[in-house]
């Protein structure tokens, strides 16, 4: 479906989100509502596969042409894509593809999700120190990385969005730095792909994982990983692909001696694909392309902007900071009890949002609109007391 996204009509944008019918849903930095072009991407899937025996859907061009399009979205080369299942095998692609020495020294922060913790933790067994910026009020400033880097850091590896409060790292303030020290920048940037419209390629960064299934439009077990050009062929993988299919028995033994190993990030991709999760996040690709990311970021900055001066006349607190620079779609509101608050917005107000470092996190997407916020800001403010 085509829309005129010379001045999108965000009401009508809305209606592609069924959920949105029946829930507040605030809980995107989870998993995201699924949009109608998802549906009619798993049915154009299976169709194919029942009629026409999986013609499209199972296709190496049709994977070609995702791969296209996700490239676009993102501001990146073809050659520089590579699909994955999820966040964390991207980030285990970077973790397990660079040489590193006992003495060395990788630097992540405290205020990680999980997924960016245990992948590198595996090099303290071979004598590679593990350090943790620490974070100044919820705040990862440029200093709280510099103050753990020294001549033996390697790494560093952070979000480019928190997954907590939702703080975005200057991602291209950190990225010179790394690479005035040749120290290589790996970013977990599943929760602003989609959200935030600066090409991957500036962001300074040297890896970029991303899920798909939240602000791509994707399913679960579906992602991708972006790899800088240049290092592409540095990394090592367990994985062998060729450069040319073989077409007949004669180049498939000639090739079987002495293969033309992959040289982009394809070669991260180890045997088959996922078919269908490629096909939707295709979908996802062209559904934000048809709308345009640079509209996307300015909505979810304004409904963002609009949520927290609600959030402050209500005398509730944030560790979101207000500056746009410094965020994303995630608002995180400090309370009491907090995982007990989620059940209740969800079975008293049909309000859909997660519990976070003792916080309710609320997350928004361009399909919200005033009134889901109002919902939520009043069903808070009803359950917590002023100013706490």
């Amino acid at each position: 479906m085509q829309f005129d996204m010379t001045h999108p009509d965000w009401t009508k944008l809305r209606e592609q989100f069924p959920t949105l019918r029946n829930w507040t849903y605030l809980d995107t930095a989870r998993k995201m509502m699924p949009p109608l072009c998802q549906e009619r991407a798993l049915r154009a899937y299976w169709s194919d596969v029942t009629e026409n025996l999986g013609a499209q859907a199972w296709s190496a061009n049709g994977v070609a042409q995702a791969r296209e399009r996700l490239a676009q979205m993102l501001g990146a080369k073809i050659t520089e894509i590579a699909f994955t299942k999820n966040t964390s095998e991207g980030l285990c692609i970077a973790s397990n593809g660079l040489d590193l020495r006992p003495g060395d020294n990788i630097v992540l922060t405290n205020m990680e999700h999980i997924a960016n913790l245990w992948v590198w933790k595996h090099w303290e067994t071979k004598g590679v120190e593990i350090r943790y910026a620490e974070h100044i009020d919820w705040r990862l400033p440029l200093d709280a990385f510099l103050a753990k880097m020294d001549a033996r850091t390697r790494i560093v590896s952070t979000a480019y969005v928190t997954y907590g409060n939702g703080y975005r790292v200057d991602l291209p303030a950190l990225g010179a730095v790394c690479r005035e020290r040749g120290v290589l920048l790996v970013v977990d940037g599943i929760q602003a792909a989609g959200v935030l419209a600066k090409p991957v390629a500036e962001l300074g960064a040297d890896i970029v994982a991303i899920g798909g299934h939240k602000n791509l439009f994707g399913l679960t077990g579906s992602g991708i990983v972006w790899c800088r050009e240049e290092l592409v062929n540095e990394l090592k993988t367990p994985f062998v692909r060729v450069a040319v299919p073989f077409e007949t028995d004669e180049t498939r033994a000639a090739r079987a001696l002495e293969p033309e190993y992959m040289r982009a990030a394809h070669r991260f991709e180890g045997g088959n694909f996922n078919f269908l999760g490629v096909s939707v996040l295709r979908s996802g690709a062209e559904f934000i392309q048809s709308i345009g990311l640079e509209k996307i970021e300015a909505r979810v900055r304004y409904l963002t902007t609009y949520c927290m001066d609600r959030l402050a006349k209500r005398r509730l607190k944030t560790r979101t900071p207000g500056e746009w620079s410094q965020r994303a779609q995630i608002i995180s509101v400090p309370v009491n009890d907090a995982l007990a608050l989620v059940a209740t917005l969800r079975d008293k107000y049909r309000v859909i949002a997660n519990a976070k470092d003792s916080a309710v996190r609320l997350s928004l997407s361009f399909a919200n609109n005033e009134e889901d916020i109002d919902r939520a800001v009043h069903a808070l403010a009803s359950e917590v007391p002023s100013g706490s």
